[in-house]
């Protein structure tokens, strides 16, 4: 979502590295910005780095440490990209079994929101682990309720610690976990456990757009059969009462329909002798996306009185606009309006 007006310049310098532009301005939130991005990839290592007008800079990088496929080239024969016998690339097939290594860091000017974070990712044929820590210091200050003396030599470990696992039953079904350990000061820690479900029933045939005459060739992007065309999830995290669940269905190649139902439901704590009420709020959310040769507009309202909607127009080869906007209607119908530039060269 743009708020304001915003404008991106891309340059392709070669297949991998390229650099960018971006200007932000006439926000109600922010101030004017101006933030400088590169970027350089390859099967096997990704980077990007990006600095703004405040000297504020981050940093992403990751190493597949199984390769990624190049795309391939069209093969050629006698007619090859004619127009009676159009031969078009044919996409590789991805690796079954991924492993890679994030780093990502945040420097502000400030100071006060520098961030450190390592990350691990493997995808297995029918498992996937996670493992993940921010701001991880091993040898912080002790503890104030330590009991031992001052003079023995004691550290304590803070940093945020996230480990997840999920793990197919079926082919449609896969159950899951994620362990996260919060601990932000030496005094102050905060474990939680969550738990996760998905399912995802076999594809099913797609009907052809309305659009489309009967027998022409579709002029949309072609949809993996293989790909789920409807998902269902839902996690519980029982030490703080949230549950969420979202239902994702592509109805064809142009239109997808999803939902989200967000749920907090806690119960009442006696302390000190004083009760606190237990709190149930929720909130539902539905939302569309409809593709056509050259637009994608995405819209979403909420219970809540949220409406919103993005329109991404493709006006030539590597100039795009966005157009966005929001309205809130529990809020006195306050809302907000943004406009995007994006031009590749």
């Amino acid at each position: 979502m743009i708020d304001g007006a915003r404008f991106e310049l891309h340059s392709h310098h070669n297949q991998s590295f390229q650099t960018g532009h971006t200007l932000s301005w006439g926000s109600a939130q922010q101030p004017p910005s101006y933030q400088f991005t590169s970027a350089y990839s390859t099967p096997t290592v990704a980077l990007v780095g990006q600095v703004d007008h405040e000297g504020s800079v981050s940093a992403r990088g990751q190493y597949n440490w199984i390769p990624l496929p190049s795309p391939p080239q069209p093969p050629l024969h006698e007619h090859a990209n004619s127009t009676e016998h159009p031969t078009p690339p044919v996409m590789p097939e991805m690796p079954k079994i991924t492993s890679t290594s994030k780093l990502q860091a945040l420097l502000s000017a400030q100071g006060a929101n520098n961030m450190i974070q390592l990350e691990h990712d493997h995808h297995d044929l029918d498992w996937s682990l996670n493992a993940k820590c921010s701001n991880a210091n091993l040898i912080d200050s002790r503890p104030s309720w330590s009991t031992k003396p001052e003079s023995t030599f004691e550290t304590s470990i803070t940093g945020t610690y996230t480990l997840s696992y999920l793990q197919s039953i079926s082919k449609s079904i896969a159950l899951g976990a994620e362990l996260t350990y919060q601990r932000p000061t030496p005094d102050l820690e905060d474990p939680s456990l969550a738990f996760a479900f998905r399912y995802a029933p076999p594809p099913s045939v797609l009907p052809t757009p309305l659009s489309v005459p009967p027998g022409a060739p579709s002029p949309y992007m072609p949809i993996n059969p293989k790909d789920p065309t409807q998902v269902f999830t839902a996690t519980w995290m029982p030490s703080v009462g949230v549950f969420s669940s979202t239902y994702w269905r592509r109805i064809n190649q142009r239109l997808e329909v999803g939902s989200e139902l967000q749920l907090l439901m806690t119960p009442s704590t006696l302390r000190a002798g004083d009760r606190t009420p237990g709190r149930r709020e929720g909130m539902a959310s539905v939302g569309f996306k409809v593709d056509t040769v050259f637009t994608t507009i995405r819209a979403m309202v909420s219970s809540h009185g949220q409406v919103s909607a993005v329109l991404e127009e493709k006006i030539a080869p590597g100039i795009s606009l966005q157009l966005c906007g929001e309205i809130d209607y529990a809020r006195g119908s306050a809302g907000r309006v943004g406009f995007g530039f994006t031009f590749e060269a």
